[in-house]
């Protein structure tokens, strides 16, 4: 018996690459497929819808397919194009069907599905409205991967992790709905050629006048005017070429997106997701203690520093930092380390948040002193939340270490919040 573990490994030593490639899809990179509708691409399914009717009709050479030609203006194309159309004195080989494109009309009450202006973003890719999303497999796998790894020991461990998945989004222009109209003209030698042609553009559609063409992943509703106007010579009764004639014309509400050459943005963007989102921390701020010991919170995992005992001998110790007052002492033969506060350091209980005034302001007085001293340059006063710059030229002056006086141009008024920070003398 066969083991479908056996068949992995066999196939993947046949391709030459490891057993977890070749469960891997080699396609998830493979480019969304997607190209812009612009006006030549109406003109052209407008075209292969006609072609694809497959029309034919009955000649002095047997039946065959009708010509079929767009009606261009450029004379190099027609030029070309003339040559399997005319015989050898110039005269069309009929029958012939001819597509025009006659007008083109943008109505704001035609607007398709869109009906709001959607503004695209304000980048170099550009972009409106969303279309397309698949799963960016390699980056969403390097994320399970490191949590695998962090919480198991090893990638690749089964598990399902659903937070962290990559995204790629495909984003267009806003379609822009217009109105286009085509005109099909049809010329035949005789009555029955002209029936052959005309029959299957009333019958195709079936009880309604409704037409579906697509092009390059586009579709375009179409509706085939009732009106098929003829026009003929046969009652005239002169001697030059009989001719039949038929117009039929065709609505096509289509949308254009993007501004085609001349766009200064892709005709699509591909943006990704972010699906972790980190700030990095500032250094200690004053009253807060680091959340990790022995040095992490610094960046010294792992480092270790000799406490020097005295008469050459050294203890290796992780770094320990103080905690505020409290400091916890060693104690038998575990050789636990005690938390000293460094000189002249910032603990919980040398320094005062928030602190307040003995006094109150009342719109005239300037000074303002404290209940305790504190070394001066440590000092942070706040008037309604905003932090005053010291200094004679500024807001106020230090004037001993336990004394604030404010400037005489804009007193402390008895509706202002005043507090002052510091560090203890």
């Amino acid at each position: 018996m066969i083991r479908e573990k056996d068949v992995g490994r066999k196939e993947a030593m046949r391709l030459g690459v490891s057993t977890a490639d070749l469960f891997i899809p080699h396609d998830y990179q493979t480019p969304i497929p997607f190209q812009a509708s612009n006006i030549e691409n109406v003109d052209s399914a407008m075209f292969d819808y006609i072609k694809k009717l497959n029309i034919s009709t009955t000649t002095h050479r047997g039946f065959e397919p009708v010509s079929l030609v767009w009606v261009s203006p450029e004379r190099s194309m027609a030029a070309k194009r003339e040559l399997h159309f005319r015989d050898n004195s110039g005269a069309l080989i009929l029958p012939i069907v001819a597509v025009e494109r006659t007008g083109i009309v943008k109505d704001l009450n035609k607007k398709g599905a869109v009906w709001a202006n959607i503004v695209p973003h304000f980048d170099e890719k550009g972009g409106s409205i969303r279309i397309a999303r698949r799963i960016k497999q390699d980056k969403t796998s390097n994320f399970v991967n490191a949590r695998t790894k962090k919480k198991r020991g090893q990638i690749n461990f089964p598990g399902q992790y659903k937070d962290k998945v990559v995204y790629e989004t495909l984003s267009i222009p806003q379609p822009v709905y217009v109105e286009m109209t085509y005109k099909i003209t049809i010329r035949t030698e005789y009555q029955q050629q002209m029936n052959d042609i005309i029959t299957p553009f009333i019958t195709t559609p079936g009880g309604v006048n409704y037409i579906l063409i697509s092009r390059h992943g586009h579709r375009y509703e179409g509706f085939i005017q009732q009106d098929f106007s003829h026009n003929n010579n046969y009652t005239s009764f002169s001697k030059e070429e009989r001719r039949l004639e038929t117009t039929i014309d065709i609505k096509i509400l289509a949308y254009l997106i993007g501004e085609g050459p001349n766009a200064a943005q892709p005709t699509y963007s591909i943006r990704e997701n972010a699906v972790d989102i980190k700030m990095p921390r500032e250094r200690l701020v004053f009253s807060e203690s680091p959340e990790h010991e022995h040095g992490r919170f610094y960046g010294l995992a792992g480092v270790v520093r000799l406490i020097d005992k005295g008469e050459a001998d050294f203890q290796v110790s992780p770094f320990v930092f103080d905690r505020g007052a409290e400091s916890s002492g060693g104690g038998g033969g575990g050789g636990s380390t005690t938390s000293v506060a460094v000189a002249g350091s910032i603990t919980t209980t040398n320094y005062t948040p928030n602190g307040e005034f003995q006094q109150t302001g009342d719109g005239s007085r300037t000074t303002f002193t404290v209940s305790e001293a504190f070394i001066i340059g440590t000092q942070q006063v706040f008037r309604d939340g905003v932090l005053m710059s010291p200094g004679e030229d500024n807001d106020y002056t230090v004037t001993d270490n336990r004394t604030i006086e404010f400037n005489d141009e804009e007193p402390p008024r008895a509706d202002e919040n005043l507090h002052i920070s510091y560090v203890k003398a």
